[in-house]
């Protein structure tokens, strides 16, 4: 029975493993999308709003206000950080690295735990 409960775990391992690679790897296609629409924008001349009007009251806010100086909502995270070139493009290295380093190293482990 232990046997075979280790062999479960381990497709279940695998499973997880291999989701959360795959979610890296989206997670970069989709910034570095993002990248090349800012830098489309960029090149177009097409301005990002620095001001966005606040959700609750309607005044101008900052893209990244945390807080509205005018009623107090609470935005929780910075508005503009996917409108920056440089962000998304060390956001995309960063989800493309992690997801090769995880990659490389889930696939000594299945090596070691299946090929044996």
């Amino acid at each position: 029975m232990s046997e075979q409960m280790n062999k479960i775990s381990n497709y279940f391992g695998a499973f997880v493993l291999g989701t959360l690679i795959l979610l890296l790897f989206v997670g970069a296609i989709l910034v570095t999308v993002k990248l090349f629409i800012n830098i489309y924008r960029k090149l177009k001349g097409v301005k990002v709003s620095k001001i966005t009007p606040c959700r609750t009251c309607g005044r101008s806010i900052s893209n990244t206000a945390l807080i509205c100086p005018n009623c107090g909502e609470n935005y929780r995270e910075l508005n503009g950080v996917f409108d920056s070139i440089v962000m998304c493009f060390l956001l995309a290295f960063g989800f493309f690295a992690i997801g090769v380093a995880a990659l490389t190293e889930s696939v000594e482990w299945f090596e070691r735990t299946f090929l044996n």
